[in-house]
């Protein structure tokens, strides 16, 4: 009931406000798949269809109002969500900032998150950055901390900011459902930003789980996880054309239990040099233990070659690989060469092919232990308006 109060006070400002200075936008992205089909001779070539749960497509409509010292956004997707954030900076050292956010704020992969595969991720990217599968599973897990996002609860943010080069943000999420005092408190979260100057930015986070907060009997559940701490360094003046990132991700022991989780380590490098560019990401978890048996350890790594053939061509060679160290080892693996045109300023098409490794690991299935992959040949386009 809350949620739906606070909506409709949100629409009703963002009408208010928009009188006097919105700013109206949005954007539509849409995929399908020309044809699919698989290595296996028995298996019939498909046509049309969609991506078999790999990539999220969407189209949203926003609206976005006030300035530097006030105002928000207003989201709605077709799929019938709706979410948005009001913020109110009243002097140039405090501000808050309450709502949902989607496509998240003070995130900590600068490089290897969202913006790896940018607009494509939506359209002809193999995999969907939020994607569970092994390929996606360690690509950039020591950095995927995202600060102000998700869109399925509401959160409050205090900002302060002491000098031009150090911002602080004490944030407490999804409060609809934390309604105890105590376990707001135990998921509350810190997140830090500092400035070094011609060098780079620090980034550092701590996530509370509400591991802390007393269950009905006042006691803590075993079991239960604290938070999690996460170091972040980004650059892209060490070296002209350069940009890279290294994070750190520590799991805090869980309550009253012999148990870690993975510590997670990721890096991400985006180097430029006139109509060539090349992104790289990886990630790797080490280090945990539960009951005190180590956990098994597990990397990933995505590399994005891409040529700029004119200024409204590119074309890219997305392909990437993921392991998990069992007693068996597991993998899995992508190749994903795509190609951007540009029709106009507002509308970007794309088109390219996806070979997505899909071995059976279940002994029952009947292409057990065959090297079976997937093949799509995806299409799609970006308008924005």
């Amino acid at each position: 009931m809350f949620k739906k109060r606070w909506i409709a006070l949100l629409i009703v400002f963002a009408i208010v406000s928009g009188t006097a200075f919105a700013q109206m936008g949005g954007q539509l992205q849409l995929g399908f798949t020309l044809l699919e089909g698989n290595n296996i001779k028995d298996e019939d070539i498909m046509s049309g269809g969609s991506y078999g749960g790999n990539v999220v497509h969407e189209a949203k409509y926003s609206v976005v109002f006030g300035d530097g010292q006030g105002g928000g956004r207003l989201v709605w997707n077709t799929t019938g969500s709706m979410w948005g954030w009001l913020q109110w900076r009243p002097s140039a050292k405090f501000g808050i900032k309450v709502g949902s956010d989607g496509d998240g704020s003070w995130g900590f992969p600068q490089i290897a998150g969202w913006g790896f595969t940018g607009e494509a991720k939506n359209s002809v990217a193999a995999f969907s950055d939020y994607n569970s599968s092994l390929a996606m599973k360690h690509r950039n897990t020591g950095l995927n901390y995202g600060g102000f996002d998700g869109a399925g609860a509401y959160h409050v943010a205090f900002s302060f900011y002491p000098t031009d080069m150090v911002e602080v943000h004490v944030l407490s999420r999804d409060m609809a459902t934390a309604s105890e005092l105590t376990m707001r408190l135990a998921k509350l979260q810190l997140i830090s930003r500092i400035v070094l100057e011609d060098v780079g930015t620090v980034r550092f986070a701590f996530v509370g789980e509400g591991g802390l907060a007393p269950n009905e009997d006042g006691k803590l559940d075993p079991g239960s996880n604290i938070g999690n701490m996460f170091l972040a360094f980004h650059s892209t003046q060490i070296v002209q054309g350069l940009g890279f990132e290294v994070g750190l991700r520590y799991n805090l022991p869980r309550v009253e239990e012999d148990t870690f989780d993975n510590i997670n380590a990721s890096f991400g490098v985006n180097y430029t040099k006139d109509a060539f560019n090349i992104k790289l990401r990886g990630g790797a978890a080490f280090g945990g233990k539960k009951d005190g048996e180590a956990l098994d350890p597990g990397v990933g790594f995505h590399i994005l070659p891409n040529y700029r053939v004119n200024p409204n061509t590119i074309v890219f060679f997305h392909a990437g690989i993921g392991m998990d160290f069992a007693d068996e080892t597991k993998y899995q693996w992508f190749v994903n060469p795509y190609v951007w045109v540009r029709a106009s300023e507002g509308l970007r098409f794309w088109a390219g092919l996806q070979i997505i490794d899909d071995r059976p690991t279940d002994p029952t299935d009947f292409h057990y232990g065959q090297n079976r992959f997937d093949w799509r040949i995806p299409f799609g386009f970006n308008f924005y308006f």
